[in-house]
């Protein structure tokens, strides 16, 4: 997907967070063949508000390619659009010790990063207020 600009990011303000994620792929096929993968195999939770990929991993290892994790550890957390909606993914599933996703902002794409749950929760509930 290469770095996210902000020229992207302004394009993708007006669009409903389902659109955001889609029109990140430049061959939308991908998307849906990786969208299949999170439905099965993950969670995807979607409305007018918010839209959300993730599932839970091994942390120790590369979040591609793990589905059916007997043990997992971390939510690894592939797409979340919408407005403070981390919170709302968080509230909405089982906690793991640990969160892992990958941020984009209008300097492009951060590196992944893993935070523990209760450190993100006290964080983005804080946000909130």
């Amino acid at each position: 997907m290469g770095n996210l600009k902000t020229e992207l990011l302004t394009k993708l303000k007006g669009l409903a967070p389902f659109e955001q994620i889609v029109a990140l792929y430049k061959d939308k096929n991908d998307f849906f063949k990786e969208m299949h993968n999170y439905l099965i195999g993950g969670l995807v939770i979607s409305n007018p508000q918010v839209f959300m990929m993730l599932k839970p991993i091994d942390g120790a290892s590369d979040p591609h390619g793990q589905w059916y994790v007997k043990n997992p550890d971390t939510w690894y957390v592939r797409w979340v659009a919408g407005q403070s909606q981390l919170k709302a993914m968080m509230d909405n599933v089982n906690p793991l010790p640990f969160v892992m996703f990958r941020r984009i902002t209008v300097n492009g794409e951060t590196k992944v990063r893993t935070y523990k749950w209760e450190t993100m929760y006290k964080k983005v509930t804080e946000n909130e207020r």
